[in-house]
């Protein structure tokens, strides 16, 4: 008697994407099908269609988006349901991680709660659910008795990114839609996470990878789809599609699709010279870094809202102390802190300058204090001691209560850019209020002056006319950089901004911005887990660690003592052992996170 082949998690035997007044498919006809076992990516540039597709395999979509074909979720045709029945067909059997972990967060629930809630939808037995959000959390990077009392909003980027991780695996679900997953994660936890998906689909487990992460791709996909415009043009075994790395191209790859050679020849470009420098041995080192810092005290205070305490007397750090160049600096940074409630600091203190037209990058794990050192110089983060000051005056702590001036001085990119737009406002209107506003620009040149700054990044007219949510996670992101150029700022605060960009598109951005800070002598401070953009974009760096920067100097010097276990470093002492933050062995050989 033969046996019945079992029923994928999910069989796409066509499906299309059309947007309202739209006259191209954001979806043409693409086909796929995601066994158990198997682990499945999508790559392409920004705008390709990747999260349609991710959406559209679940039965979902945005707004203004109608789906025609089918998509078979073990077997069953989610699109001849309505779509209020989708959520209902796909609860325990599929999970999904967006790009924007923010969107899935609950903001109002602390991180353990909702964990376990969301577990009944996969455990019915309560006894079950606990011990499946502590692995869940587990699997995600995230230590249970550091995170559970947390809300999401006290976590950093690459904390919400596990987060939302974990409520995607809570569940138990056969079948994984993973959009980005990298995104804001240091290259230790992008590294565990590829090996993380891995073992997940060794467990029988279905993923359908989406992201701009090769690396990712290639160490955890079994085979790949390349989107453009919306049609799949190339498709095969992973190594037959994207080779075996950036610098290993063989002869096979010249006979891909033209958009698959430029992905490559891209990522070639990106990491040119690597191999000359001390961080070619990064993917060895790289089991030896320190990935999670996070503090002791389980309540942190919300960054946006810290209470203005009456600080210590601030000695600043001397190895994180600036010399005052002859002079005036267009920005200073004097022993700031940003503390939590408890009074412990969430990073500080730190002293920085900033003269005009430097380029320095900020580096760490992911949880070490990057981001809240840069939100609280834009003032978006108020810090509880230090001052900031402009041209050698004091700027008021928080962004409200500076004058327009004051703004335009300090503008900040978030890592997460779609929700810093108006949701129903063409996104070109947006980039030129910053020039009309802060500026002080007639409308017409305004616009132009965006324009042209969108353009440098790949960004064309036609685009910029749509509302944000028409955009993708990368064309937003390079948006939000536009609009801060136009701002022609003293300091440009750049958290993550190549996160969401596809390897020709990073490799444009990366191309172009040193353009675009000229003419306003625009000092940059590059806070990224993007190694190869930070050599390209930078001359000095600094090191953050526990909140404290605990070395800086030239790129040369501070790239390869990140990841050297040298002391000061924020490396693990020694090799790894597969643990997790407390010491506990982690399954499948994963990474030490170092508490």
């Amino acid at each position: 008697m033969t046996g019945t082949a079992p029923v994928p998690p999910l069989h796409v035997p066509e499906i299309s994407a059309h947007a309202d007044g739209a006259e191209r498919p954001l979806l043409d006809r693409v086909a796929l099908t995601v066994p158990g076992g198997a682990v499945i990516a999508v790559v392409g540039p920004s705008g390709s269609g990747k999260t349609t597709l991710g959406l559209a395999a679940l039965g979902a979509s945005r707004g203004g988006v109608r789906l025609t074909g089918r998509v078979l979720l073990a077997g069953q045709d989610l699109l001849l349901l309505a779509p209020a029945r989708r959520p209902a067909a796909r609860a325990g059997r599929a999970a999904h991680l967006p790009q924007h972990p923010e969107t899935v967060l609950d903001p109002v629930r602390r991180a353990g709660g909702g964990l376990t809630e969301l577990a009944a939808l996969g455990h019915p037995a309560r006894a079950a659910r606990g011990p499946a959000a502590r692995r869940a959390l587990a699997l995600a990077g995230l230590e249970w008795e550091a995170v559970r009392r947390r809300f999401p909003h006290q976590l950093s980027g690459g904390q919400q990114q596990r987060l939302a991780l974990a409520s995607a695996l809570v569940t138990g679900a056969r079948l994984l839609v993973l959009d980005e997953p990298t995104s804001g994660l240091d290259p230790a936890l992008a590294h565990a996470l590829g090996r993380t998906v891995r073992a997940l689909a060794d467990e029988g487990v279905g993923v359908l990878l989406l992201s701009h992460d090769l690396s990712l791709v290639r160490e955890a996909a079994d085979r790949v789809i390349v989107l453009e415009h919306g049609r799949a043009v190339d498709d095969g075994p992973t190594t037959d599609v994207l080779g075996d790395g950036p610098n290993a191209v063989g002869h096979r790859l010249a006979v891909r699709h033209r958009a698959t050679r430029e992905l490559l020849a891209a990522e070639r470009g990106a990491d040119a010279g690597k191999e000359a420098d001390p961080m070619a041995a990064a993917s060895v080192a790289v089991d030896r870094i320190s990935v999670d810092l996070m503090a002791a005290d389980p309540v942190a205070a919300d960054p946006i809202s810290v209470d203005l305490m009456a600080a210590d007397p601030i000695t600043a750090d001397p190895i994180s102390a600036d010399t005052a160049p002859e002079g005036r600096s267009a920005v200073t940074a004097i022993g700031i802190v940003v503390r939590r409630r408890s009074g412990d600091p969430l990073a500080g203190p730190v002293t920085m300058a900033f003269p005009p037209g430097t380029k320095r990058a900020l580096l760490g794990p992911s949880g070490s204090g990057k981001t809240t050192f840069g939100r609280a110089l834009a003032g978006l983060t108020t810090p509880s001691g230090g001052e900031i000051r402009l041209d050698g005056r004091p700027l008021p702590r928080r962004v409200d209560r500076r004058t327009p001036a004051q703004r335009r001085a300090i503008q900040y990119v978030h890592q997460n850019s779609a929700g810093s737009f108006e949701e129903h406002r063409p996104v070109l209107g947006q980039l030129a209020d910053t020039a009309r506003l802060l500026r002080g620009l007639h409308t017409e040149e305004a616009t132009a002056e965006a324009i042209r700054a969108a353009g440098a990044l790949g960004l064309d007219r036609a685009l910029l006319g749509r509302t944000p949510d028409r955009l993708s996670g990368g064309q937003l992101q390079r948006c939000a950089l536009v609009r801060a150029l136009t701002a022609r700022p003293a300091l440009l605060v750049c958290d993550e901004v190549t996160s969401a960009l596809d390897t020709v598109s990073r490799q444009r951005v990366i191309e172009a911005l040193p353009r675009l800070l000229a003419p306003a002598r625009t000092a940059l401070l590059f806070i990224s887990h993007d190694l190869p953009a930070v050599r390209a974009l930078t001359e000095e760096a600094a090191l953050f660690d526990g909140g404290r920067c605990v070395r800086r100097g030239s790129v040369d010097e501070i790239l390869p003592a990140a990841w050297s276990g040298a002391p000061g470093s924020g490396a693990a002492a020694g090799p790894s052992r597969g643990l997790s933050g407390d010491g506990r062995e982690l399954p499948h050989g994963r990474n030490r996170l170092v508490e």
